[in-house]
């Protein structure tokens, strides 16, 4: 069941979904240079701006697998 959302400043409950470019990826912080980077989502309200959600999509690209 999916619950309906609600800006936490303004009450709004229309978002939209952002992505952040360029170098603005998220990368696992134990490992100096890596090739899992994920792209960084936003969820944004329509209302005010105010970003109330950030996310990746496959977080579990980003931890290193066992051997």
């Amino acid at each position: 069941m999916e619950t309906q959302e609600k800006c936490p400043y303004c009450g709004n409950e229309e978002f939209i979904e952002g992505m952040q470019t360029a170098y603005g990826s998220v990368s696992p912080a134990n490992e100096i240079i890596s090739f899992k980077s994920q792209v960084l989502y936003h969820k944004i309200c329509l209302n005010c701006g105010t970003v109330v959600k950030s996310y990746v999509k496959n977080p579990s690209a980003l931890v290193k697998k066992k051997h």
